[in-house]
């Protein structure tokens, strides 16, 4: 499979901005390289920092399948960051377009991709050999093009808040569920069913590969949020953006138990004003707000 790469070359202060609009204009993965670290693509996973050297200016690179309109992509994206820098500095501003073959750019990459552990997960690639301490629960990930490798802020605090709230027998939503990372450890920490879902048909298939390599047994499949499922559950996850959950908010409550909570996250700092507005507006109580960098997770639950 094919994919356009669009890079923006813009500044550190709008990496998150930027991410977050080709985020909302439907990209299946974004990446961020600048100074020391660099993360490939919607990875967000940590590189070796003595491969690169020192830039004066960050890119945000956006993957989108070869059947996209890219004319007017590159408009769209040209019209709103003419709009962000009303309020943030955007540099330059240069979008470039290549293309890129998804299977030619895996096997670049892999070598850069390290193991790392939050609380006692490690999330471990496939191809790396790894032993962890005993106490430490292994998830091991091959993402391919797939939202998740466990060290984009956004996913470190939806693990960190899994280990702290799913406990055994519980019955598990993932939406959004990307290369299936927080599937996998919400079943790994014993939930006795979990669902994922995506709605894009290469985060199935890479969640499916994911769920079979560590030997777990998930449903997964391609829908629309919440869109359809009858089921209520006792926990719903979901790491996405903020415009996306603010609509989830509408409707998650009806696949939530009474008293169930709603894990969410990818939330830039600067739109969490709006979502707990929706929260609130939509009668989700709120648990806790926490931060890391420039983003958010929220943590909510359904009333009885």
């Amino acid at each position: 499979m094919r994919w356009y790469e669009i890079s923006i070359k813009t500044t550190e202060e709008a990496e998150d901005a930027i991410s977050n609009i080709l985020y909302e204009l439907g990209a299946n993965g974004v990446a961020i390289e600048d100074n020391e670290i660099v993360t490939r693509p919607n990875l967000w996973d940590y590189i070796d920092e003595n491969q690169f050297t020192k830039k004066d200016y960050a890119r945000v690179y956006a993957y989108f399948p070869e059947n996209s309109n890219i004319l007017e992509l590159i408009h769209t994206i040209e019209e709103r960051l003419k709009e962000a820098s009303k309020y943030i500095n955007v540099g330059e501003g240069k979008i470039s377009v290549s293309e890129i073959d998804e299977k030619d750019w895996a096997e670049e990459w892999k070598k850069y991709y390290k193991p790392v552990e939050i609380g006692n997960i490690a999330i471990v690639p496939s191809w790396e050999d790894y032993k962890a301490e005993d106490s430490k629960t292994i998830v091991r990930l091959d993402p391919g093009m797939a939202f998740g490798t466990g060290t984009h802020e956004s996913t470190i605090l939806c693990l960190e808040a899994i280990q702290e709230y799913v406990k055994p027998e519980m019955d598990v939503l993932d939406v959004g569920t990307g290369s299936g990372i927080l599937a996998i450890a919400a079943k790994k920490f014993l939930a006795r069913r979990v669902l994922a879902v995506d709605i894009d048909e290469v985060a199935v298939k890479v969640a499916e590969e994911n769920a079979r390599l560590n030997g777990v047994e998930i449903e997964i499949k391609k829908n629309d949020l919440v869109e359809g499922i009858e089921e209520k559950f006792d926990l719903v996850v979901a790491n996405i953006v903020a415009d996306i959950i603010m609509r989830l908010s509408r409707d998650v409550k009806k696949v939530l138990k009474d008293n169930g909570i709603f894990i969410s996250s990818g939330i830039i700092e600067d739109r969490l004003e709006y979502v707990l507005k929706s929260f609130e507006k939509n009668s989700l109580e709120i648990v806790e707000v926490k931060k890391m960098g420039t983003w958010c997770l929220v943590v909510s639950k359904k009333t009885a």
